[in-house]
């Protein structure tokens, strides 16, 4: 095969892009995965979680108030870039809409599912590929130091339970008990079915992998997808044309514009979030700590600890204020007293595709043209059910 003709190319060599190469290449057909930084982007710098407990979407009326404090300028988990563009407020209005009280429990069975399959798929991946990824059932613990705040988060966990993910309550001697590097909390709700893993050795693995069966990674940047009398041509790229029949949009928050070079309209936003690695001496945690009040995530991985929170919607792609990245290490430190975390921190900001919904886009958006975007804070949770999703549905009907 050569580097300009496949029978699929995939737009994105980040997790989902990678996932979705691999099952496609296993299965036996041509494909190229096109990036300009292979591994890059949100894959490289978000916290590593498999959440099956974010099988809530994010569209609910708690995570509506938050966009309106934001809009007007309040504080919260997220704040809204400004000038606010015309595009965020449209995405805005479809996001009230689908934060309708109800609606996403509904749609939590469907994602519980999709985590359920991705823990199943990355374990036996790791194992039949014979590559690290860092995959370690670490659990997540959500605490708080408001009781209020851990009624909510404990009402959540008992809601989560109907669609079969696994919750226990701790009071704050348990929480003590479990982790003892903690700071003194009210309580917290230990997920004992997430995991944890590294992003960025997971990403290069099944890129790697992907390549083991023949796919062909190529360094470019997709500039627009090509398409003739209904049909999908190739793609542009700033290194020479591609000629495909079926095109993959596997590129965050850069799929929606070039799904509208093909006449596509996808709802896709960019959150952008940010992340504060810094080494440590000695283990800390056991499991990945949810830290309710500040809305930030601390997950240890041999000698660093990564921190991540807030995410910011709409505006330019600019890097977050040097704030953003303080108040990470400040709720690190009042989390973690005892621990030093004085050593040379390593900054990441990138964006993540948002839907309004919450869901992903996960389907053919048009003949020969499949989106694989939306994923928003679970791209690394639901990769490896994205991607093989996409391969059985692709070679089932003969497409590929």
């Amino acid at each position: 095969m050569s580097a300009r003709d496949a029978d699929v190319a995939v737009v994105g060599a980040g997790v989902v892009g990678a996932f979705a190469a691999y099952y496609l290449a296993r299965a036996g057909v041509r494909v190229l995965v096109l990036d300009p930084e292979p591994a890059g982007g949100a894959s490289a710098g978000n916290a590593g979680l498999l959440v099956p407990s974010y099988s809530h979407p994010m569209a609910h009326p708690q995570m509506l108030v938050e966009g309106v404090r934001a809009l007007l300028g309040g504080s919260g988990d997220i704040a809204l870039r400004r000038p606010v563009r015309p595009a965020t407020l449209a995405w805005l209005g479809r996001f009230a809409f689908a934060a309708r009280p109800g609606r996403a429990w509904r749609a939590a069975p469907r994602l519980a599912a999709l985590a359920d399959r991705s823990l199943l798929l990355y374990a036996e991946f790791a194992a039949t590929e014979h590559l690290d990824i860092g995959l370690r059932e670490a659990g997540l613990l959500a605490v708080s130091r408001h009781r209020r705040t851990l009624d909510t988060q404990r009402r959540a966990a008992v809601r989560l339970s109907h669609v079969g993910v696994a919750s226990e309550m701790l009071d704050a001697a348990a929480v003590a008990a479990t982790e003892p590097a903690l700071g003194p909390v009210a309580g917290g709700v230990r997920f004992p079915g997430d995991a944890l893993l590294d992003p960025l050795l997971a990403t290069r693995a099944a890129l790697t992998a992907a390549e083991r069966h023949g796919a062909v990674l190529v360094r470019a940047a997709a500039r627009r997808v090509r398409h003739a009398s209904g049909r999908i041509t190739g793609v542009d790229t700033d290194t020479g044309p591609v000629a495909t029949t079926t095109v993959i949009l596997a590129a965050g928050a850069a799929s929606a514009l070039l799904a509208r070079s093909a006449g596509v309209r996808l709802p896709v936003e960019p959150g952008y979030g940010w992340s504060l690695t810094v080494p440590v001496a000695a283990p800390l945690l056991r499991h990945a700590v949810l830290d309710l009040d500040a809305h930030v995530v601390i997950a240890q991985r041999d000698d660093r600890l990564r921190l991540t929170g807030g995410m910011e919607l709409g505006g330019p792609p600019t890097p977050p204020a040097p704030e953003a990245f303080a108040g990470l290490r400040r709720t690190a430190s009042a989390l973690l007293p005892g621990a030093s975390l004085d050593g040379t921190e390593v900054r990441w900001c990138g964006a993540r595709p948002m839907t309004p919904d919450g869901l992903p886009i996960v389907r053919e958006v048009r003949p020969g043209l499949v989106a694989a975007t939306g994923h928003g804070q679970l791209g690394m949770t639901l990769a490896p059910a994205t991607g093989e999703l996409i391969a059985t549905d692709l070679t089932a009907r003969s497409r590929v």
